[in-house]
């Protein structure tokens, strides 16, 4: 945003003249809902060359979207569509779009012709305003907005440097937040974008190129959790002392993961199970490192902060338990008189603590002997084992070119940037402080966006509100920090949560034809649907582009699936450090994308994602190429009890593992090619753990969204009633939902599915309650071996595998004692690595990577017949999938 405001868009008067145009049969004024009238509103929007009181005629045109959202409100329906032409050029927006409910519905906004039209939140930052640092005067330089340049202290560091005052041109400077995993998100950083290229904040170590292992690009700890050879550079002190045993990490309390709702269960009061504040969470337990390695080399740490020992202000004692004397809140107070022409004043450390599938950020505080200390908990305890993070923020590491620094110090408000071929003559560059939506959809029918390009938000580009029948077409968004689009919104809770959901998804909404790229969160939000009536959403994402996103967090893919009867579907995604789909929810379509070189900087993790509910049922994820996924990972995983899963019909090349089944129920995997994977699948189950290993991790909160679905039980604070479990019943066995393929969507399992509880009680069962061969509830026979215990992980399949290397599916055995018994899917299932094709080349199986074809003598045809293959071949195809080039709509 821009200090020195703008002058407001005058009002636009009653008396407008709006011209009326033919325009029956355009293809500007196509959307969703009934035909458009013959005789169709038009205005005309010129940000060059329009004024708000104009008439809105082609030659007389207004000059900004909101003027031409004022002339046609209450005008149009959906007889009487409203078209708004936006002629080429920048719109730069103070404030976002709104477009709000049925005054605001039935109108297309549309770029002229092939004019482009960009609305931006960036400013510019005009070539006059930027300086060669060594070409600014010794008194220029002593002026206070400039004294942190000699952090640039060698010659190496100063050449080539530009800076840019943006105090003096009123641009703000932005803020830099503490964001990551389960954190309530906040605006992102400000962006540097020059000649349309996102920037790199200081940094170090530089690149991004590395691959999950390699140990360039970061600093690491032991790097043991992700089978890398970490050269301790960031070593954590004294976590035995300061979070109690790791043994006990789980349940002590010291953690801010462990001070959600879902971890506090047990806990003897119940006052005290509600999930903590964001402000009481950021006051817990911050890292201590002791520095090696790469960080230690020419005492290079010493550069990130201001030398000090930090005062603690409250030793706090909250652990839970046992774990109550554990001093849990070390908030060191923050250093404010800090010599910033020696030291470094606002750097963070971002990147992995505490597990290797989701990011967080801490802030740098100070140094002191060996050790450095930060300001802010990560949400996990911080592991040697896990660290792998970056330095971010520092000028005196702004030594690559392409890497820029905001001074925001005292109010210095100075940009240091080193530009490419060290010059800034004859570039363009804007920095993005815009932290709204660009356009708000809420309540709105039948609204078409064609044709626009949008850049340099903070937040989301575009947000849908309980909007419906509205068509998103050939966009262009870049350069946003958190999602492209969302429709609908999340609640405020984490997504381990029971209550986690999204609200306000609306139905029958359309992203299509776009380009969706260099996004610091995920593409498209598919929210909608109701899960307690399983009512679809039919929302959907197809022939959409969507690369290099999650730069900024992970869990924020390509398509979010939340809610119900959503779809994912002929998308091209490509090039990105975590998942490229998560499903949250039931009866969605992942079909027909491309899914190239994705999952390339986490672990534990899946190209396509669901865990921790038995109730996600009906998705189906069918005719996909997963090519390229990163590191040890999956190409669909399923995680901690997630069920009901159909997979079939996908090519896998280049993958780890195929599919992880982790212990859930009823998930198929029929008619897959696997290439090149260490194994086709594998899958752990809740018995590994032992006999007696009650209640299971993270039971509560498998039971609470049980519950929420399918089961009545009273006192609960999750619970279905009993109209909901009727029709959750009715849904799921009377084959009425269909497959993409037609075949019926059905599950009659869960009529008879159950948590192993205290028959006489209710409670569930645990390892007190526990007998082999008891009759309680809690016996072996009830809990372990009854294929409708939730425990238990029937009905799955891995069936017609064509296997291109090795392996099949790799169970995951456990044995029992007293009497011995043996548990694997097997017991459960008589489809498990049956009819599969081995081969030891693609050519020998027949299939055409090109074009995803058998051909009619290959050994899949002559182990599957020509049925097989014909089937195959008339669902599966790689035509179509992406966005279609030059614009071109016609793929609807």
């Amino acid at each position: 945003m821009v200090r020195t405001g703008r002058r407001p868009a005058r009002t636009v008067l009653a008396c407008v003249a709006l011209a009326l145009v033919i325009s029956a049969g355009s293809a500007a004024t196509a959307a969703p809902g009934p035909a458009s009238s013959p005789e169709a509103l038009t205005v005309y929007v010129s940000a060059a060359d329009g004024d708000d009181d104009n008439s809105g005629t082609k030659s007389a045109p207004l000059k900004t979207i909101t003027a031409a959202r004022d002339a046609l409100a209450g005008r149009t329906s959906a007889r009487t569509r409203g078209t708004v032409y936006l002629r080429g050029g920048s719109y730069v927006l103070d404030d976002t779009v709104r477009l709000t409910g049925t005054e605001n519905s039935w109108v297309t906004y549309s770029a002229y012709e092939d004019e482009k039209v960009t609305l931006t939140g960036s400013h510019e930052l005009p070539a006059d305003g930027w300086k060669r640092l060594t070409d600014l005067s010794d008194d220029t330089l002593a002026e206070p907005q400039y004294s942190s340049h000699t952090r640039l202290n060698t010659p190496e560091l100063r050449d080539g440097v530009w800076v840019y005052d943006l105090g003096a041109h009123g641009i703000d400077p932005g803020t830099l937040y503490k964001n990551g995993f389960n954190w309530v998100q906040q605006p992102f950083a400000p962006e540097l974008v020059v000649d349309g290229g996102t920037q790199t904040l200081a940094e170090y170590p530089d690149g991004n190129s590395c691959a999950t292992t390699d140990t360039g690009c970061h600093l690491w700890g032991t790097g043991a959790k992700w089978k890398a050879d970490g050269p301790r550079d960031l070593m954590n002190v004294d976590l035995d002392s300061r979070f109690g045993p790791e043994s006990a990490w789980n349940t002590s309390g010291t953690t801010p993961r462990a001070q959600f709702e879902d971890k506090k269960q047990l806990l003897p009061d119940p006052a005290g199970r509600d999930t903590w504040t964001p402000e009481e969470l950021r006051r817990m337990t911050p890292s201590i490192f002791t520095v090696g390695g790469r960080a230690a080399a020419d005492d290079r740490y010493r550069r990130w902060a201001p030398q000090a020992e930090p005062t603690v202000d409250d030793l706090g004692t909250r652990g839970f338990g046992d774990y109550a004397d554990v001093p849990v809140q070390l908030d060191p107070q923050w250093i404010e008189d800090i010599d910033n022409t020696k030291s470094e004043t606002e750097g963070w450390l971002s990147g992995y603590f505490g597990n290797n599938y989701a990011n967080d950020m801490v802030r740098i505080l100070s140094w002191s002997g060996d050790k450095l200390y930060a300001k802010y908990p990560s949400m996990y305890i911080p592991q040697d084992s896990w660290t792998k993070v970056k330095v971010l923020n520092v000028l005196s590491e702004m030594d690559t070119a392409g890497e820029y620094y905001i001074d925001r110090y005292h109010g210095n408000d100075v940009l240091y940037y080193r530009p490419q071929d060290g010059t800034m003559d004859g570039r363009t560059a804007t920095l993005q402080t815009f932290d709204k939506n660009f356009l708000l959809l809420d309540g709105v029918r039948g609204v078409t966006i064609r044709g626009l390009a949008m850049t340099g938000s903070l937040v989301s580009g575009v947000q849908m509100l309980d909007a419906v029948g509205t068509l998103i077409d050939g966009v262009d968004i870049s350069n946003v920090s958190m999602d492209a689009i969302r429709i609908g919104r999340t609640t405020d809770t984490i997504t381990a949560m029971p209550d986690y959901e999204t609200v306000q998804g609306g139905h029958d909404n359309v992203v299509q034809n776009s380009y969706l790229h260099d996004l610091g969160g995920g593409g498209v939000l598919l929210g909608g649907g109701e899960r307690t009536t399983l009512k679809r959403g039919n929302n959907v994402a197809r022939h959409n582009e969507i690369t290099r996103f999650s730069k900024l967090a992970t869990y924020t893919p390509a398509g979010y699936l939340y809610g119900v009867g959503n779809s994912f579907e002929y998308n091209y995604v490509h090039d990105a450090p975590h998942m490229a789909v998560q499903i949250m929810g039931n009866d969605m379509r992942v079909n027909h994308n491309h899914f190239y070189d994705v999952v390339k900087n986490a672990g534990d993790m899946g190209a396509v994602y669901a865990g921790r509910d038995f109730t996600y049922l009906g998705n189906e994820i069918a005719y996909n190429h997963f090519e390229k996924i990163g590191g040890s990972n999956d190409a669909l995983y399923m995680d901690d009890g997630a069920s009901g899963v159909r997979f079939h019909h996908n090519v896998v090349n280049g993958s780890k593992s195929g599919v992880n089944f982790n212990s859930g129920h009823s998930n198929t995997a029929n008619d897959n090619v696997f290439i090149g994977a260490d194994h086709a699948g594998h899958g752990g189950i809740y018995h590994k753990n032992g006999e007696t290993s009650l209640p299971l991790a993270n039971s509560w909160v498998l039971e609470s969204r049980y519950n929420a679905f399918l089961d009545v039980r009273e006192g609960e604070k999750y619970s279905a009633t009993p109209e909901n479990v009727a029709a959750w019943h009715e849904h799921y066995t009377n084959g009425k939902q269909k497959y993409s393929d037609g075949k019926p969507i059905s599950y009659p399992e869960i009529t008879q599915w159950y948590v192993p509880r205290v028959t006489a009680t209710g409670a569930e069962c645990t390892a007190a309650a526990y007998t082999t061969s008891g009759t309680n509830g809690c016996s072996r026979e009830t809990v372990w071996e009854d294929p409708d215990s939730l425990w238990v992980p029937s009905r799955v399949e891995f069936d017609h595998a064509v296997i291109v290397g090795c392996c099949g599916f790799i169970e995951t055995d456990a044995t029992f004692t007293a009497p011995e018994s043996l548990y694997n899917l097997s017991r459960w299932s008589d489809r498990i690595n049956t009819d599969s094709v081995l081969a030891t080349s693609v050519a020998d199986t027949g299939l055409d990577l090109d074009t995803l074809r058998f051909s009619d003598s290959g050994s899949v045809a002559r182990s599957y017949g020509t049925a097989w293959v014909r089937e195959w071949n008339r669902s599966v195809t790689a035509k179509g999938i992406g966005r279609p080039q030059h614009g071109d709509t016609a793929a609807r």
